[in-house]
């Protein structure tokens, strides 16, 4: 049975249509590009559309909080992984980025005072300055956004139900990574595949947390089939072994495992984490990173201290305890993460959602903070470390999840919403100013081979299904390469690898082309295999725990270390599964001063949480009520409480 091939011209193909897909294609399409879209979902139906929506806007609360000071946030929670230009192109574009949004279509609450959006003033774990902006309707207002974008743009067509594969590229002739050409699509739900011819690509395709299935809190998209296309193309992957695990995820009932219910800011002043004696392994949560309180279940689950469901106990009642402040609290508590509260009120017992006993919670994956190693254009870079950066893969972009070099081995809340639409605009401008001064017509040749690999699958008959290969790499991926690993399980995954590949070449594939799920299946296992072998690599070059990155067989990275990101490469293996050699790319530590300076408000900050701690109630009590309502503004410090919510319960047993 032939294939059909349909054959398109573009300037730029925009892969997702998240919200860094989205503000890629309506940035390219603004410089006059002709643009492509291509999705596995409908339009604007990805991570950004499920998120908690709140977006870092900087200077939301004071005047204190400069580009500087947003930049190095973003540096020192990051161990100093994150490059610095990247850091400082964030921090100078957060207002802008977040005003993208608001032009199309999203309504934040505005401060009267100082005439922008509404930030609560309490800081996120590792901001030193509140700047976290809620909005209503959660992830859902900010992917109408992009969405509004995508569709009322005549420049910009879209494919949805269509799976990239790879990237067309003509090589250089002297060995260096090529140029890109184009790229071929899996259009599912025409049953064809689509050989699109551009200059440049954006890649905004998402993370890879759906390798480690159940336990993400993601959308299933999210199978690192960007990473994996950039890297069989030639591309550089940076700091692949930090993966975010988002720490307040749930263990069970199994439909609602690895969804998430809290952030670090949840555990507000009175909370900390329990092991399953009760012994407390972690205080002052509400001003820990995410990776500080995932290292912290994880190594007491390692001890043999974790709960029956390999977690610890998130204990909040303390704060509810309290008969005034506990009014507040339970306000907080309800709309400060109202869909996170949401999913813990149907899947938790009612004295647990009244925060009278504590809450069985475990890491689940959730964002990817390595990627494509990119400047702060958004284009593929190479080159042995920060000083010494060479070119690329010429045409290739990439933004969001996709990209690698903004958050290093730390993401803080609320930050990806404004990342995406940052480096989003200024991947989609860099392809089309690209696409603008590249006059070679593309050769067709270089399609040639992806298109025989690509319909070589099917109709091969076999004995392996490649859903039921993708389960077997999703549980070995989390007992190996999770949010804690050795030597040992590196060593592992490697062997689950090799055996998942040469078992992937006998997989069966039906003839047809119309919504071949099991070609789809085949696809995305494809893509995690590579991606888990970016990982492995990284991770096993990654000598020391830091951030997502969590070695139970070594020590935390010491203070005065070097910082350096590891750098992946790929290069065809056995079963067409790329194996990758690594290195490392020295980065510069933030100024001694200014460490310093922040490391001292840290501790400060966290003395006082201490202190606050020690308070007898009758003290504790009305200094926190004031908080509250600083926290919650003035239209929502003394609202109507429900009759039946946990607000009215706890104001009950006030009375």
């Amino acid at each position: 049975m032939a294939i059909e091939i349909e054959w398109r011209d573009y300037d730029v193909i925009v892969v997702g249509s998240g919200g860094a897909g989205s503000a890629a294609a309506d940035a390219a399409a603004a410089e006059g590009a002709r643009v492509l879209v291509v999705s596995k979902d409908p339009i604007a139906c990805s991570d950004t559309k499920i998120s908690e929506g709140n977006a870092t806007v900087r200077a939301s609360v004071s005047d204190a909080d400069t580009e500087q000071e947003l930049s190095d946030n973003l540096r020192v929670s990051g161990a100093d992984l994150p490059l610095p230009a990247l850091t400082e192109a964030y921090a100078k574009d957060s207002r802008a980025g977040y005003d993208w949004y608001r032009a199309h279509g999203l309504r934040p609450k505005i401060n009267q005072e100082r005439q922008g959006p509404y930030a609560r003033p309490l800081a996120k774990g590792g901001h030193t300055v509140a700047r976290s902006v809620g909005h209503k309707n959660a992830g859902v207002a900010f992917s109408h956004a992009g969405w509004d974008a995508v569709i009322e743009s005549t420049a910009i067509d879209y494919l949805e139900d269509a799976w990239f594969l790879d990237l067309a590229v003509e090589p250089a002739a002297d060995g260096a990574p090529g140029r890109v050409v184009g790229g071929l699509v899996y259009h599912a739900a025409a049953g064809v595949l689509v050989a699109v011819r551009a200059p440049a690509v954006v890649m905004a395709s998402g993370g890879l947390n759906t390798l480690y299935f159940p336990k993400t809190d993601t959308m299933r998209g999210n199978t690192g089939d960007g990473y994996a296309a950039a890297a069989r193309a030639g591309a550089d992957l940076v700091d692949m072994e930090q993966v975010q695990f988002l720490p307040f995820c749930l263990t069970a009932p199994a439909s609602y495992e690895g969804l998430l219910v809290g952030e670090p800011s949840t555990a507000s002043f009175l909370g900390v984490l329990r092991d399953r004696d009760g012994k407390v392994i972690l205080d002052g949560v509400y001003l820990r990173t995410r990776a500080e309180c995932s290292a912290a279940i994880m190594r007491a689950v390692a001890d043999g201290r974790g709960t029956a469901n390999g977690g610890a106990y998130l204990d909040l009642t303390a704060n509810a305890r309290l008969p005034r402040s506990g009014k507040g609290f339970m306000r907080y508590l309800e709309t400060s993460m109202p869909s996170a509260y949401r999913t813990a009120r149907q899947a938790l017992a009612k004295d647990a959602v009244r925060c009278e006993t504590a809450w069985e919670v475990r890491p689940a994956a959730h964002y990817t903070m390595g990627g494509i190693r990119v400047d702060a254009t958004g284009a593929s870079v190479g080159g042995p470390d920060d000083g010494t950066t060479a070119a690329g893969l010429s045409g290739l972009f990439a933004a969001g999840q996709a990209m690698g070099g903004v958050f290093g081995a730390n993401r803080l809340g609320s930050t990806a919403l404004t990342e995406n639409v940052v480096f989003g605009l200024r991947a989609g401008r860099g392809a089309a100013h690209l696409a603008r001064t590249r006059n070679a017509p593309p050769a067709d040749d270089a399609f040639r081979p992806l298109i025989a690999a690509a319909t070589a699958p099917f109709g091969r008959a076999g004995d392996q299904a490649p859903a039921h290969l993708k389960l077997e790499l999703q549980q070995a991926a989390w007992d190996c390469i999770g949010p804690a690993r050795t030597a040992a399980s590196l060593d592992r995954m490697d062997g689950v690898i090799d055996d998942l590949a040469q078992r992937a070449a006998a997989v069966s594939i039906p003839e047809y082309t119309l919504w071949n799920q099991a070609f789809i299946e085949w696809v995305e296992l494809r893509s995690l295999l590579d991606v888990a072998r970016a990982v492995t690599a990284a991770a096993r070059e990654r000598t020391a725990s830091v951030g997502g990155h969590v070695r139970l067989d070594r020590p935390a990275v010491s203070i005065l270390a070097q910082p350096y990101s590891t750098v992946v490469r790929g290069r065809p293996g056995p079963g067409g599964v790329l194996n990758f050699v690594a290195e490392r790319a020295r980065r510069p530590r933030t100024p001694t001063a200014r460490l310093a300076a922040m490391r001292l408000k840290d501790a400060w900050r966290k003395a006082q949480a201490k202190a606050l701690g020690l308070l007898p109630p009758r003290l504790l009590d009305p200094i926190l009520d004031r908080r509250y309502q600083a926290i919650l503004g003035p239209q929502d410090a003394a609202p109507p409480v429900t009759p039946g919510s946990p607000a009215a319960a706890v104001a009950d047993a006030a009375e």
